[in-house]
């Protein structure tokens, strides 16, 4: 039997904003074992977990092997990252934030989706379970809309959990990072108070998660590239993203 670490260390942040690539180095560099998108962190228990239908001291015991980890990475759980941390009493928390724009455009290129239409067009890549609840808000308990507006409602709560967070979270923009990985994560882990253990360099640009293709935002979205901009451009502001 598992047993829960008594202060793993949590990654949060939306889906593909950057979490597996920062939690990955931070977790080489410290030389510290991670767990990342775990099963019990897919549908249907996440959800059940973030719409409180599953209390935190429950799910974590039902999760042991998951945390006992030294870092634990997975988007879902950002969704109860006040929680969480309450649970957790004595752990630290990154949470990385990323442009709305190219976030939403990279989950939707990961699901080969298009963001032009008015409603979502399924590619050739299936999608399960999980993916789909994310796309239809329900997870987040989110009324039916458009799937445009749901991913930018889903980025913004994403980007306001660190307003109810304490000062044991550190927030890291992925742009910054991705500028200077090496120096973005062994300050990082030093502001953990995280040995850097490990030179990185040869794997800064190892793919943790299948990469999207960096299309032009405002091609690849259209139209819609303006109602994510009514939806999430004040927080973007306030984060330094322009629409």
């Amino acid at each position: 039997m598992s047993t829960p670490a008594s202060a793993p260390l949590l990654i949060f942040g939306n889906q593909k904003s950057g979490t597996s690539a920062i939690a990955g180095l931070l977790a080489l560099a410290a030389n510290l074992r991670l767990t990342a998108d775990f099963a019990g962190a897919q549908e249907p228990y996440i959800g059940e977990l973030i719409r409180g239908e599953t209390p935190i001291a429950a799910y974590v015991k039902r999760n042991a092997w998951a945390f006992s980890a030294d870092i634990v990475k997975e988007p879902g759980l950002t969704f109860v990252a006040p929680a969480l941390l309450a649970h957790f009493p004595r752990s630290r928390a990154v949470t990385v934030v990323r442009n709305p724009w190219h976030n939403i455009r990279s989950l939707l290129e990961r699901l080969d989706l298009r963001g032009d239409a008015d409603h979502a067009i399924p590619g050739a890549r299936r999608i399960n379970r999980t993916w789909q609840s994310i796309l239809a808000g329900t997870d987040l308990g989110l009324p039916p809309g458009d799937y445009i507006d749901i991913l930018a409602a889903r980025w913004l709560r994403a980007a306001q959990i660190p307003e109810r967070l304490d000062a044991r979270n550190i927030v890291i923009r992925y742009e910054d990072f991705a500028r200077e990985k090496r120096i973005s994560i062994e300050t990082l882990a030093k502001a953990l108070d995280l040995p850097v253990a490990a030179d990185i360099s040869a794997k800064l640009d190892h793919a943790f998660q299948p990469r999207g293709r960096g299309t032009d935002p405002k091609a690849f979205f259209g139209e819609n590239y303006e109602r994510i901009g009514a939806i999430c451009g004040a927080k973007a502001s306030q984060l330094g993203y322009e629409g």
